[in-house]
Order: structure tokens, then C-alpha cells, then sequence
């Protein structure tokens, strides 16, 4: 773990794989949108300062969990269970991000909150990074706890991580299809988030919509 114990290797990976990963967003949303022929929403200025914000959030978040890695209480495996270890990362996660989600859309002030992230009904290129600072900032001590908690396999949870930035990549993909998913959430599924505010909370699989009676097909 060699990276994590060195201070500035640590902070400028941290920084560059944050960079790499928006201008791929960008990329990548850009790209699907041009060969698929989408209409995308209009890029504001409020769009492109609160994106700045958030990815700088996504790397100051960073702080407290660092803080505790370096001082012994919080401690990564590289051997041991990475399969396990993703598989709770992803489900647990999965089912603790459908119930904030959830909260996020009828209770204040964490309405107010992700009412930002709303104010997009479809996409541009950037709208992964359209939210409160406050979102980003939790969903960064979550995995803090997380790690605080449980001893997990350094590697499980940088692969966690990276899946959670392509899900939302993918998830905010601009559509006209109404294939609805199977299992996995995906474009079609968070579009009609967005547009029917009160359904299809799940954040990578449409499971706890379906046990708790939120999802919504499109007709």
C-alpha cells in the first residue's frame, strides 16, 4: 500500500484520478450523446462552478479518512476477500443509498439538498456533478465509516469506488429507449428518476424499488 502511506503520492493520485475521471464524464456523455443524436440540456456557467465545486469536495472529503489511515484506525487488507468485501461494499451501499435517496426526496432539509441535482429533468455533460456539495460530502464520510468499521481489502474498495463513478456516468446518459432493466439500474432506469421524481430511487440495482413498491416502468 505504498501509495497510501506516502502522503504526496497519495494526494496527487487522489487529485489526478478526480481530474481524469470528470474530463472522462465530460467525454464521455459528449460522445454518446453525438453518435446517438440526443438532445442535451443546455451547459450554464452554474453548471460548470457547481462541477468545479463537487470535484473538489469528492477530494477534500478525503481528509478525515486519511487522517485516520495514517494515525493506525482505519486499516486496509490486500490479500483477503476481495470478492466478499465488494459484494458488501456494493449491496450495502446499494441499499443504504436507496433509503437516503428516498429520505432526500421528502424530508428537509436533505430535499433541499438534492433538489439541486433535480433542476436537471435530462442531461448535459456535466450533470453527474450537478449537486449540493453537502451529497458529495456525505456519501464521502459513509465510506470513511465504512472503512473505520470494517477491515476491507484496499483493492475491493478502490474498485467500489471507480464502479460507483461509472454507474453514475451511465446513469446519466441521455435516452429515448424504454428497455427497462432487469437487475442493474442504467439510463433508462434514472432518467425516469428524473422525470418521475417519486420512483426508482435505487442507486446501482432496481431491487429495493421493487421490494418497496417505488420502481417505474416506462409505457
Amino acid at each position: 500500500m505504498h501509495l497510501l502511506d506516502n502522503t504526496k503520492m497519495f494526494w496527487g493520485g487522489l487529485i489526478a484520478a478526480n481530474i481524469l475521471m470528470y474530463l472522462c464524464t465530460i467525454i464521455i456523455s459528449y460522445t454518446w450523446s453525438k453518435v446517438y443524436n440526443h438532445t442535451t440540456l443546455k451547459l450554464t456557467k452554474h453548471d460548470v462552478f457547481n462541477s468545479f465545486i463537487i470535484v473538489t469536495a469528492n477530494i477534500l472529503v478525503a481528509i478525515p479518512g486519511y487522517f485516520l489511515f495514517k494515525n493506525g484506525n482505519i486499516q486496509f487488507t490486500t490479500t483477503d476477500n476481495f470478492f466478499l468485501d465488494f459484494a458488501l461494499l456494493f449491496f450495502a451501499f446499494d441499499l443504504v443509498m436507496y433509503l437516503l435517496h428516498l429520505v432526500s426526496h421528502f424530508i428537509w432539509p436533505f430535499k433541499k439538498f438534492h433538489d439541486t441535482h433535480h433542476s436537471h429533468e435530462y442531461f448535459n455533460a456535466i450533470s453527474l456533478y450537478v449537486m449540493a456539495p453537502a451529497e458529495s460530502i456525505l456519501f464521502g464520510l459513509l465510506l470513511t465509516a465504512c472503512a473505520l468499521f470494517i477491515q476491507l481489502n484496499v483493492y475491493s474498495f478502490l474498485v467500489f469506488i471507480v464502479l460507483n463513478w461509472a454507474l453514475g456516468v451511465i446513469g446519466h446518459l441521455n435516452t429515448n429507449n424504454i428497455k427497462q432493466p432487469l437487475l442493474f439500474g442504467n439510463h433508462v432506469f434514472h432518467k425516469t428518476h428524473h422525470q418521475h421524481a417519486n420512483s426508482n430511487f435505487g442507486f446501482y440495482t432496481v431491487i429495493w424499488d421493487r421490494v418497496f413498491g417505488t420502481y417505474h416502468k416506462i409505457k
